[in-house]
């Protein structure tokens, strides 16, 4: 835990400290920021508080006076809730702004991790509670280099595995040979695992083909799936990153056509060619922020990829934000590129990863389109390429 970086940040954003709370693990980004194990006993509340300037204060229970051993400071003890208000209101300085994980309005929900009576009981003592949304961001959202090799690794190998599967469908449906949206999962389950890469356990690729394609977040099962047949449209929504706990997961969507290119519909192309413009768009949005030398919030960039969705007459189609945080999981708790289904205002810090990842779902096909995008300090990469252009059509 770099307690300088902390305080560095702390008087950056001219805030008075930075006020951890916890209830049985109920708050995982203290957890993130303060690097605690989070495999030992806490059954009790407990407070951290980090002041911009001084030393830092633990307020613990006497039932479990070891917690917190790891981190410096001062630690004090309690035993009743009366002990515990006393001591929490002698740890704050008068009048002070502090920062916990809450969001006003709960905005947005991935911090919003402290309960209302909580920032009500701190409220009491006079200090003034903001958001540590932005801050949170410094400590669980922003990548090391090798962090960020490892997520450019997972990318390529992720697009191989990708091509390999591609090239093989096609040699099938020339062949004439049934396939079904699970057995092709499965098929690409595996060579994504024979190129060295992890899954998340429970989360497998998703291969939708036509109507299934207009659910963002369909799943064939075994025993629930359809066939794929000449003429059809499949999605394709993969994931993967190398196997160690630190390495950063890529995140893939690319759409194929189980036919010629000329047997393409005229609707699916138009559908892609918009959705492509949109992901585009996002992506020189951020591109051109960033290489002036200024910042970009998650929500505006979900601004400028919608607005070209809508403006083609689609934007009731598109039903979920345009992208996610990424990190060691998945859907990480840094700034998401949205202001549709939350109001994320956190800024796209550098050495950060968010998927871009528009899409228009109809009732008989959908289309997305996603990549990846490294925040660099003054540019943005996207990772994963080369990207896809067009419909591919498998024949």
């Amino acid at each position: 835990m770099d307690i300088e970086k902390i305080q560095r940040v702390l008087r950056d954003e001219k805030l008075d400290g930075w006020l951890f709370y916890d209830f049985r693990k109920s708050n995982p980004i203290a957890y993130q920021v303060l690097q605690l194990p989070v495999d030992a006993m806490y059954t009790r509340r407990w407070f951290y508080f980090v002041p911009a300037q001084g030393t830092p204060v633990a307020l613990i229970s006497a039932v479990e006076p070891h917690i917190l051993a790891t981190l410096p400071g001062e630690r004090v003890l309690f035993r009743t809730w009366q002990e515990m208000h006393a001591h929490l209101r002698e740890m704050l300085p008068a009048q002070a702004r502090v920062a916990m994980e809450y969001s006003p309005f709960n905005a947005i929900p991935y911090v919003s991790r402290v309960d209302a009576g909580t920032i009500e009981l701190v409220r009491s003592f006079g200090a003034e509670v903001v958001t540590s949304a932005n801050l949170a961001q410094h400590f669980i959202a922003q990548l090391t280099e090798e962090q960020m090799y490892t997520h450019r690794q997972a990318g390529q190998l992720l697009i191989a595995a990708k091509d390999t599967l591609f090239a093989q469908l096609g040699s099938d449906l020339s062949a004439g040979r049934e396939l079904n949206e699970f057995e092709v999962q499965q098929r690409f389950v595996a060579l994504i695992q024979q190129a060295g890469l992890e899954l998340p356990e429970d989360e497998m690729p998703i291969v939708a083909v036509n109507e299934h394609s207009g659910n963002p977040h369909y799943e064939p099962t075994s025993s629930q799936h359809s066939p794929i047949r000449r003429g059809d449209l499949v999605l394709f929504d993969f994931w993967a990153k190398l196997p160690r706990p630190d390495a950063v997961f890529g995140d893939y969507t690319w759409v194929t056509f189980a036919g010629t290119r000329e047997e393409i519909p005229a609707r699916q192309r138009e559908v892609f060619e918009v959705v492509r413009n949109a992901r585009d768009s996002a992506i020189a949005f951020v591109r051109e922020r960033m290489a002036a030398g200024g910042y970009v919030k998650g929500g505006d960039v979900d601004d400028v990829c919608r607005q070209v969705i809508t403006k083609a007459g689609y934007g009731d189609y598109f039903v979920h934000r345009t992208g996610h945080s990424i990190g060691p999981v998945l859907h990480g708790n840094g700034a998401n590129v949205d202001n549709f289904e939350s109001r994320d205002e956190r800024t796209l810090l550098p050495n950060t990863c968010n998927s871009i990842e528009p899409g228009i779902y109809l009732p008989e096909f959908g289309i997305r389109s996603e990549v990846d995008l490294l925040i660099l300090e003054h540019d943005a990469e996207v990772t994963g390429v080369p990207i896809q252009k067009e419909i591919v059509a498998l024949l």
